[in-house]
């Protein structure tokens, strides 16, 4: 058996790129067949998959955060075993697992003998997420700040603190037709959130009872309301202490179908981009995973 890692060379301001190191000292340890392979350019993630998709003997290691694992699942074989190992700013997706991970060495070592397990990941249109794709006012925030990032000398956190208080006060809800399982939720929320995971947004706990191989996914909605009402709700969705008193709602279901009279602000697992229509399907122990503690 080969083990393959695939590193991102900026996640988590380089913490990733630092564990190369560790990394290779465990496998000399082990005596593993392994590689190692470093992201230089944004598609790179997608190219070394085309190479390696065939390696049907080959465990691949995502070392990086929620991006990069999203585009490992996108892209691997889904024959083939993949290994998390957690080194972004967020690791959401990890978090549901084993929270904030302190130990890195001592992780790995455990997670190169682990068994994999089988677990849920999903669907849109275009790609397959494992944890979650939201629209409303937490992709915007994102999208937004991330434009500023992009086209400005604003760094990260200046521009995610701009972007929320932007966002705050030119509040906007989504219209859209809506159904969910066949039934029709059309109308106005501020968040559509199909979640699979439990976390989001970098610890942010919208779906606390998360079960990640149950066959479902969480469909957490959060619905327009007076802007007072609306303030006090945003609190407690953020500690995930929202309820349905508070005009938040959990549905467990296996797809969503969306559309939306205009381009809407959406990210899945920390992608954003923009559409007017999604179709969310769960797929059923799709992903052999590898995780530890």
């Amino acid at each position: 058996m080969k083990h393959l890692f695939i590193v991102n060379r900026i996640s988590g301001k380089g913490a990733a790129f630092k564990l190369i190191p560790t990394i290779e000292k465990i496998c000399k340890e082990k005596n593993l067949d392994y590689a190692i392979e470093v992201t230089d350019y944004p598609s790179h993630i997608k190219d070394m998959m085309k190479n390696h998709y065939d390696d049907s003997d080959t465990i691949v290691y995502s070392v990086g955060g929620d991006g990069t694992f999203l585009d490992v699942v996108n892209y691997v074989n889904p024959q083939m075993i993949v290994g998390l190992i957690p080194a972004g700013s967020g690791n959401d997706f990890y978090r549901h697992y084993y929270g904030v991970n302190k130990d890195p060495e001592g992780m790995i070592r455990r997670l190169i003998d682990k068994e994999a397990i089988t677990v849920d990941i999903a669907s849109t249109d275009d790609l397959k997420f494992a944890n979650t794709t939201s629209l409303g006012i937490d992709a915007k925030i994102s999208l937004d700040s991330s434009n500023l990032i992009r086209n400005t000398f604003i760094t990260k956190s200046p521009a995610y603190i701009l972007s929320i208080i932007y966002n705050v006060i030119f509040l906007k809800s989504l219209n859209v037709k809506m159904t969910v399982d066949g039934k029709d939720y059309s109308g106005e929320y501020y968040v559509i959130n199909v979640m699979n995971g439990s976390y989001y947004g970098n610890g942010v706990k919208a779906n606390p009872n998360a079960v990640l191989n149950d066959g479902f996914l969480e469909l957490v909605l959060f619905k327009k309301a007076n802007r007072l009402k609306v303030y006090k709700t945003l609190v407690k969705y953020l500690s995930g202490t929202a309820s349905e008193e508070d005009g938040v709602y959990r549905i467990k279901c296996k797809e969503v179908n969306i559309e939306g009279k205009e381009k809407m602000a959406c990210q899945s697992d920390g992608e954003n981009y923009l559409t007017n229509h999604l179709n969310i399907k769960v797929l059923n122990n799709y992903l052999k995973l590898k995780i530890s503690d």
